[in-house]
């Protein structure tokens, strides 16, 4: 049978890159990263398998930028995907197009800048892939579709973190968090506060996204319940929360009824695992105003499970369960793509650790920090098949080393083989690890040290499945990733220090059929470097 080849429509965009001193959202002299003058950056609005050119103009006087497109698989397509492995960086005063296609996705996603510590300055904004209008979603069309990006801010340059990190060593963790890049409801010195209007009897959805690069957090809205639906391109089976953790890096659809009297109430976020005198900075508030509403929001702020409840953390992150029956990006069920009778081709173990060296912290996996090349490793692995620029297959995928080295490692992925990764994670805070190209289908948490008895814990039935997938303090967290996508990926933690010190890896998914059928081949706009 002859495959039916579904083309969307072409999107065309123009975003300006540049920095404005004159946002100050908690009160500073800081720069901020702004797209077309707007923080956050432009909502990213398309429908599954639309073709997306956006042309980013870097107008900043100093730094390059890259944009990656956090959760978009970039089928066949790494050459598109924003990092510093796929792409040479646009320069400041120029320009480079963005082209790729929305393949086989919904769902909710957010995009940001990848290079030098500039996500801790802004430069992020929201994705939002609709179904195609012949594949209805499992819930009824909301009243309204609202995009909440928060996360946590540090009160200093993006540009001085960065440095010192580079150079000297920066220990201090962000102390703020912003809503939509706005300040906090109850606290004075914010310029402004996020606010949304919603009519009593209507239920509205909202995509909640954590743009953070340190802190979980808890979100919550006062004496409303809300119906988890989605998370990164996955319909979930509906349950009813009162609140919801929120990892570096996920994002969630919840729908929101206005059954409450007309009046104003809080939107809540906190961090986890922060105590009582962190969280008098680390938390967000927000309005949900009723229209027609005159009270406003009053009354204790609504309590949220205690920050270090890791049971409750974890509970809840196994309720969240893939929706077996609903069609997504294609009509028939989810549930036809499921890992119950999948046999495995490599199994991954990979253990995050921080370290120190000359006064300087480093990040690394399996006690390998990754080194940045100056080229690509995509250019690289293209040109001149990875020689002098990277090592192949020297990376030690299943142990940790006893002592820490530095160096750039690419490990292979057997193209369209099932591959095991599990994350542990041996320190004392929460981590996240996303891979760019796939999702993950969650099979497993746990804590304690891993095993391959473990696997009879593990959920086969229906894991859900996702971009970016939360790691416990000293637990583990397993997944399988099928490896149909061709190309150089990024593999790293989504926590910004974390991976702006070492700890990333690249799996190259390799098929030697030259067909752009199974990869594409290099864009005609290629940036070349190094």
């Amino acid at each position: 049978m002859q495959a039916i080849i579904i083309n969307g429509a072409e999107i065309f965009l123009e975003w300006h890159v540049d920095e404005d001193y004159n946002i100050k959202p908690v009160s500073v002299d800081q720069p901020v990263i702004t797209i077309n003058g707007k923080f956050p950056g432009p909502l990213l609005n398309a429908t599954t398998n639309d073709n997306i050119h956006v042309n980013v103009f870097n107008d900043m006087d100093k730094y390059p930028v890259l944009i990656t497109w956090n959760g978009i698989q970039q089928r066949r397509n790494s050459w598109q995907d924003g990092v510093s492995g796929t792409n040479c960086a646009i320069r400041p005063n120029t320009n480079w197009t963005y082209e790729f296609r929305l393949k086989d996705q919904i769902g909710s996603f957010f995009y940001f800048p990848s290079l030098h510590y500039e996500k801790a300055g802004g430069g992020f904004g929201p994705i939002q892939i609709n179904n195609r209008v012949k594949i209805q979603p499992p819930f009824a069309k909301p009243e309204g579709d609202f995009d909440l990006l928060i996360g946590d801010w540090y009160e200093n340059s993006f540009k001085v973190i960065g440095d010192k990190l580079a150079h000297e060593g920066y220990n201090k963790t962000p102390n703020m968090m912003l809503m939509n890049g706005k300040g906090s409801y109850l606290d004075p010195k914010a310029k402004s506060n996020e606010s949304f209007t919603i009519n009593q009897g209507k239920t509205y959805r909202l995509r909640i996204s954590n743009v953070g690069s340190e802190w979980s957090f808890n979100f919550r809205i006062q004496n409303h319940t809300m119906l988890l639906v989605e998370t990164e391109g996955s319909y979930t089976n509906q349950i009813t929360l009162n609140s919801l953790d929120v990892h570096v890096g996920q994002s969630y659809s919840v729908l929101v009824t206005a059954d409450q009297d007309a009046a104003d109430y809080y939107i809540v976020a906190t961090a986890k695992m922060a105590n009582s005198t962190q969280l008098k900075t680390l938390q967000v508030i927000g309005v949900l105003h009723y229209e027609n509403s005159t009270k406003p929001a009053n009354g204790p702020i609504p309590n949220g499970p205690d920050p270090f409840d890791v049971n409750f953390s974890i509970s809840q992150a196994r309720s969240i369960r893939w929706n077996l029956t609903t069609g997504a990006a294609r009509p028939n069920p989810q549930g036809t793509f499921n890992v119950s009778n999948v046999t495995l081709s490599q199994t991954f173990v990979l253990q995050n650790s921080l370290n120190y060296k000359n006064g300087m912290i480093n990040y690394a996996i399996n006690n390998v920090s990754y080194a940045t090349p100056k080229t690509p490793l995509k250019l690289a692995d293209y040109y001149l098949n990875g020689a002098g620029v990277y090592e192949l297959d020297k990376f030690p995928a299943n142990v940790s080393l006893l002592e820490v080295v530095y160096g750039t490692f690419v490990v292979s992925g057997e193209h369209k083989g099932w591959l095991e990764i599990v994350f542990k994670n041996e320190l004392q805070v929460m981590d996240s690890w996303h891979l760019d190209g796939f999702s993950f289908f969650v099979v497993g948490f746990g804590f304690g040290n891993w095993k391959p008895e473990s696997r009879s814990t593990y959920n086969f039935h229906d894991p859900i499945v996702r971009s970016t997938v939360q790691v416990y303090p000293k637990g583990w967290t397993a997944v399988y990733v099928y490896l149909d996508n061709p190309g150089m990926w990024n593999l790293r933690s989504q926590k910004l220090k974390n991976w702006f010190l070492g700890q990333e890896l690249y799996i190259r998914v390799y098929d030697s059929d030259p067909n752009p059928a199974k990869e594409l081949i290099p864009p005609k706009n290629l940036l070349y470097c190094g």
